[in-house]
């Protein structure tokens, strides 16, 4: 019984969350590499050492990238204009709590 219900937990978080399954990994993935590849830089001007400044960026990018897949369907995100992005990407950069990302 218990491993039945560990079968089916997931299935039913990810029922109620089907506007997050519409983003397919890869794009996922170079959205969170080009963010931190942004990102990181910055932060390692801030005097974080690389590796740490590129963790930070990955979790913040992360954080954005989330709120964004929670809030816009894949085809609404992507019809998005830069300034929309912009302005989508800092409200939601100061809830996760890093600051700025520009994505």
């Amino acid at each position: 019984m218990k491993a039945l219900l560990a079968l089916l937990l997931p299935a039913s978080l990810y029922a109620a969350e089907p506007a997050e399954l519409d983003y397919k990994t890869g794009f996922i993935w170079q959205w969170v590499t080009g963010c931190a590849q942004i990102m990181a830089p910055q932060f390692e001007a801030q005097g974080m050492p690389r590796h740490f400044a590129m963790n930070w960026a990955v979790q913040g990018c992360s954080c954005v990238i989330d709120k964004f897949r929670t809030d816009y369907p894949f085809d609404a995100v992507i019809q998005l204009t830069s300034e929309e992005r912009k302005r989508a990407g800092e409200i939601y950069a100061n809830q996760c709590g890093k600051g700025e990302i520009t994505l």
